[in-house]
């Protein structure tokens, strides 16, 4: 349950980035497609935009953090580890995740996540700046709810209910 947890986050994270850098068509991100990328994006940019995704999925995840502990057999700060050790986060990802995502998340829901992680996205690939406009919101909540529904859905599978 473990390494398919990482590897769905992973395949969710990698064809998003794909898609925005426009080398995979997997992912229908229309409204980020008016945005101009970065004429060089450094190798580094694309690894931190995958852990800002990344990141907002173990966001998400933790609205179902009893689940996700008993499905997996991990207390949560071995959780955590894992999670970092796997996906090679640094201090600056993880002070990411702890002092901007996880509080916009606590804060505001979806809706401060999304801007939190656009804005965090856009600073690594797009040439201008600004913050999300509503379609873009709209794309990155849908992404992402999907995202999440699928790592969910192995949670799910295999539980026995109660007849």
């Amino acid at each position: 349950m473990q390494k398919k947890i990482f590897f769905v986050t992973a395949i969710c994270a990698d064809e998003f980035v794909a898609a925005l850098l426009g080398v995979d068509n997997k992912r229908h991100i229309e409204p980020f497609k008016k945005r101009t990328l970065k004429t060089k994006i450094a190798k580094q940019q694309i690894v931190i935009t995958v852990r800002i995704y990344m990141s907002a999925i173990l966001t998400l995840i933790s609205s179902q953090k009893e689940i996700l502990l008993l499905k997996t057999g991990l207390e949560e700060q071995e959780l955590l580890r894992m999670w970092c050790s796997i996906f090679e986060y640094g201090p600056s990802d993880m002070q990411l995740f702890n002092e901007l995502l996880l509080p916009a998340y606590q804060h505001d829901g979806i809706d401060g996540l999304s801007m939190s992680v656009g804005k965090s996205i856009i600073d690594q690939l797009f040439v201008v700046n600004d913050t999300l406009n509503p379609s873009e919101l709209e794309m990155l909540q849908r992404t992402m709810i999907e995202d999440i529904t699928a790592v969910l859905r192995l949670l799910e599978a295999g539980r026995v209910e109660a007849s």
